[in-house]
């Protein structure tokens, strides 16, 4: 049987405290038995101005919001949408 987690979390407007909030969540999904996990838009970053999140975007295949989703996703063997 397949097993799916929604997440909810506040996000702040600084990238490092929202991905260890996210990491945490997503542990606690696969603990569960999840074995795919859907983040919140903008899981990431709230951001204060509106070009914050266009100041965090990333080029396609690098940037640490990348790796974190990569690296949570083979450490906790599940599939997370982000």
């Amino acid at each position: 049987m397949a097993r799916f987690a929604a997440v909810q979390m506040v996000s702040a407007p600084e990238v490092a405290p929202n991905l260890e909030a996210a990491g945490r969540l997503v542990a606690e999904a696969a603990a569960g038995g999840a074995r795919l996990v859907a983040l919140p838009e903008y899981f990431c970053i709230l951001g204060n101005r509106g070009t914050d999140k266009v100041d965090a975007r990333e080029a396609d295949g690098a940037g640490p919001i990348q790796a974190f989703l990569a690296d949570c996703a083979r450490r906790h063997r599940v599939w997370i949408v982000g």
